[in-house]
């Protein structure tokens, strides 16, 4: 969650952890300015977290098997509900490098890439494997922006 923390810093964006297991970890919020105070938004992105050694890049794309419980919780959200993405924090195989700490700065190695899914939800009862496209990376510049289409996609419901 470090990784997703500092992300939020500096995209500028509240990060609240939901503390229950019910299949979202957690929520980023924008924060705007309404008179003189800086308030939330009201338009949130939820998020479903893992972090693993255990995946491979392959033809432009990070390939992980996320549990079939899991991808059916994104899956099976409905276009009025807030929108869930996984972020996925591809760790190095070396535990020893997950983490540096030294004096001129702490380093949290490797990244994390977010995705969505939509439709259908899995038939699998263990895991379903996942292709998530390496430029799904995620930035603080990719946060803010998918927050902007989430706020969008919200506001276009009520056409």
């Amino acid at each position: 969650m470090s990784h997703i923390y500092a992300l939020a810093g500096m995209a500028g964006v509240n990060y609240k952890v939901d503390r229950y297991d019910y299949g979202v970890d957690g929520q980023f919020t924008p924060v705007t300015v309404r008179g003189n105070r800086r308030v939330n938004s009201g338009f949130p992105l939820d998020f479903q977290a893992k972090a693993s050694f255990d995946w491979e890049r392959r033809n432009g794309c990070i390939v992980y098997d996320l549990e079939a419980k899991n991808y059916n919780d994104i899956a099976s959200r409905t276009p009025e509900e807030t929108t869930l993405i996984l972020i996925l924090l591809c760790l190095p195989r070396d535990r020893g490098e997950w983490h540096v700490a030294e004096e001129a700065g702490t380093t949290l190695k490797q990244c994390c890439y977010w995705h969505s899914f939509t439709g259908a939800t899995s038939e699998n009862e263990t895991r379903k494997r996942i292709y998530i496209p390496v430029e799904n990376r995620l930035t603080p510049e990719v946060l803010n922006d998918l927050l902007a289409k989430e706020r969008a996609r919200r506001q276009n419901q009520g056409l």
